[in-house]
């Protein structure tokens, strides 16, 4: 049985590996990774220590990071809505594949107006002190 913790993130770093692959075929040297996993941050970064459930992942990304200039940055999920609604999306109907913003379902293309807006999503906390 595996922890649901650890399908979330070995979903999340097999999606960078791809990503990476993907560099790799086009020549491409430079990428900033959006995360909105610190867990898989700070493993990429080599922070923290890897779970065994990815350990073989994450050596391919490792692998494939050597000589690229490679950003990972963290951020809230809500600044990460449009992959987290692919994801679902994917989780829901299969793979998926959409070459172009037209091919994207309704909600989708949604998510990426807003983004071109520059609406923020925005996190509050309400403060503990008086």
């Amino acid at each position: 049985m595996v922890d649901s913790w650890s399908t979330n993130t070995q979903a999340e770093a097999m999606a960078i590996l791809k990503a990476l692959k993907y560099l790799n075929e086009n020549q491409l040297d430079k990428v900033v990774i959006e995360t909105d996993s610190l867990l898989l941050k700070n493993i990429i970064q080599r922070v923290w220590e890897v779970p065994w459930q990815i350990l073989t992942t994450m050596e391919e990304i490792w692998k494939l990071m050597e000589g690229k200039i490679v950003v990972v940055k963290h951020i809230f999920r809500e600044g990460n809505k449009v992959a987290n609604h692919l994801a679902n999306l994917a989780l829901d109907k299969g793979d998926l594949i959409a070459t172009n913003f037209r091919e994207m379902d309704s909600q989708g293309r949604k998510l990426v107006n807003n983004d071109k807006l520059e609406i923020p999503y925005l996190r509050i906390r309400k403060s503990s002190r008086p």
